[in-house]
């Protein structure tokens, strides 16, 4: 059941969701946005999943992509996902997000995405974790190593790091120190951020 906390972020990420399709009609920065769908509660899910992507099927801009899962298409779906690894050190997750600035834009119809964000099944939380570091904690599982989660649940995670004011604090975990505050160089986006959806929340005045 929804909570009064989780049911305000619920709508704001519903305003600003439709906040930001009308500024970017406006702007055309080349961001992407695709309304979510329908779907049904799936017993091993977050309910906070469910809801989130029925408001957002999915975001894309230059330097990440957020998109519904195909696993939460409905019960049936999820059930046919791959048999989860009982190694995995994390757990069972999902991926809901994926970096896209180390893709060339040539290579994006090839290849999927760059490293992920992800929804841990059991505890709900979303983080992220180096590759580099999670092969080290797949072979030494008592060892200690760096995993960044960002919210305890999939409505925070949205409302204040995908839509809004701590966007740039994903950039700067995920990509490192120094690509938020790239530059474009040349033609109508001429010094405006190089990562569209930022320059998107920017101009929608919900990050700076």
């Amino acid at each position: 059941m929804t909570d009064d906390s989780t049911a305000a972020r619920l709508d704001r990420i519903r305003a600003r969701f439709a906040q930001l399709k009308q500024v970017e009609a406006e702007h055309q920065f080349g961001v992407t946005l695709v309304d979510g769908v329908p779907l049904e509660p799936i017993p091993g899910v977050p309910e906070a999943a469910i809801e989130v992507f029925r408001i957002v099927g999915r975001i894309e801009g230059s330097h990440f992509r957020f998109a519904q899962p195909p696993e939460l298409a409905g019960p049936a779906a999820f059930e046919a996902r791959p048999e989860e690894n009982p190694h995995d050190p994390l757990g069972p997750a999902l991926s809901i997000g994926c970096e896209l600035h180390s893709i060339p834009p040539k290579l994006r119809g090839e290849i999927d995405g760059g490293e992920g964000i992800s929804l841990d099944l059991e505890e709900g939380d979303v983080y992220h974790i180096d590759p580099d570091d999670y092969v080290f904690l797949y072979e030494h599982p008592d060892e200690d190593v760096d995993i960044h989660v960002f919210a305890p649940d999939i409505v925070t995670f949205f409302d204040e790091f995908v839509l809004g004011p701590k966007y740039p604090e994903l950039v700067d975990t995920v990509l490192g120190p120094g690509v938020r505050a790239e530059r474009v160089r040349k033609g109508r986006f001429q010094g405006q951020y190089q990562d569209t959806w930022l320059r998107l929340l920017v101009t929608a005045g919900l990050a700076t």
